[in-house]
């Protein structure tokens, strides 16, 4: 198999009409602490009013091959020099190489449909599903309350939120409560802009009366071991963080940080793997692509013993999704494809509606 040309076309769309305005609205001092949203408030709120609607940039991929495959993928944009380097070489040559960047998935796809197999089943034995979960922003009660109805009539079981200095998190954790049973797990993800450890404790005290929240994510920065072990001992609640800081070592041997954040490089995903698994620390992984990516990422899970929590993807906001075979999730799970490679098809009527080059 040897690659004989890349297609590359970029592609803008925009966000579900339900949730544009609301992430327009979160992007306010994003990642500020509440002393930082406090001391430069005005110039956070200038900033704001200067920023255009959000929408979703990428670059879509068709590596063809001389035997009339085709792979797909998707991802940053590379130039035409940069992925002529690739023509006249084989997809084989660059397994666990994660320095193809958005190639990877293309590879991996054509891969798996030369020998038949899903991508899953090319990193080893793997499972028939993968846990998803529902991603919103710091949106407002009521518009968490639509999205968590949203998400348990699509069959999720996990809702990850965001914090933000400029919303009453508190607030928003109980709108979903409202609507949600009581084993409809919730994530609070704070982006460290908690501050500090007491502030952390005392939004994390009221949080914990609901019980849908299950784990608080980089509530302060997450190198300080000894802050997240304190909110660890006197909130009980699990928490995750995103690998590499502190050192992985350092941390699992800390025993404070229940669940790792990794992503979805193949070579960099698989050595984290391996390094949480050796403490018996389950991870997720976070897609902020399409849900091209986001069916990598599932397969990825799949082939990953201890990636057992609910993996992340903001494509679940996208105006439509690139792919004909849309994410079905049943009782909190996505089941994977059992096609060669990725196992679905390009949705070339939306490609044609978002292409811009």
């Amino acid at each position: 198999m040897i690659i004989t040309h890349i297609e590359r076309i970029g592609v803008n769309m925009q966000y579900d009409e339900r949730v544009a305005e609301h992430l327009y609205k979160s992007s306010l001092a994003n990642r500020a602490t509440d002393e930082e949203f406090a001391a430069h408030n005005e110039r956070f709120h200038t900033e704001q009013r200067e920023r255009p609607m959000p929408s979703v940039t990428t670059t879509v991929y068709l590596v063809h091959s001389d035997d009339g495959l085709t792979g797909l993928g998707e991802g940053e944009s590379m130039s035409n020099d940069a992925l002529a380097m690739y023509v006249g070489h084989s997809p084989f040559e660059y397994i666990m190489d994660d320095s193809v960047g958005p190639l990877q998935i293309a590879f991996y796809d054509l891969m798996g449909q030369a020998l038949g197999l899903p991508i899953a089943r090319l990193l080893g034995p793997s499972r028939t599903t993968a846990p998803l979960a529902w991603w919103s922003h710091c949106f407002s009660p009521a518009a968490l309350q639509v999205e968590a109805k949203l998400a348990l009539a699509r069959g999720f079981r996990v809702h990850k939120i965001k914090r933000r200095a400029h919303t009453d998190v508190v607030e928003q954790v109980a709108a979903i409560a409202e609507v949600t049973p009581d084993d409809y797990e919730v994530t609070v993800d704070a982006n460290r802009t908690f501050g500090n450890v007491e502030r952390a404790l005392a939004i994390g005290a009221q949080l914990k009366r609901f019980p849908q929240v299950h784990c608080l994510e980089s509530p302060i920065d997450q190198d300080d071991i000894e802050g997240y072990r304190r909110i660890k001992a006197e909130l009980g609640l699990q928490l995750a963080h995103h690998i590499g800081q502190p050192d992985p070592i350092d941390a699992l041997y800390s025993g404070v940080y229940d669940y790792f954040i990794l992503g979805t490089r193949v070579a960099a995903m698989v050595r984290d793997a391996h390094i949480t698994d050796a403490r018996g620390k389950p991870f997720w992984m976070q897609s902020t692509s399409t849900d091209v990516t986001a069916l990598f990422m599932l397969h990825l899970a799949a082939a990953s013993p201890n990636a057992t929590r609910a993996h992340v993807t903001t494509s679940l906001l996208h105006e439509q999704p690139l792919l004909q075979e849309p994410l079905i999730v049943t009782d909190g799970y996505v089941t994977i494809p059992e096609r060669p490679g990725l196992g679905a098809t390009l949705n070339m009527d939306m490609i044609e509606r978002f292409r811009v080059e």
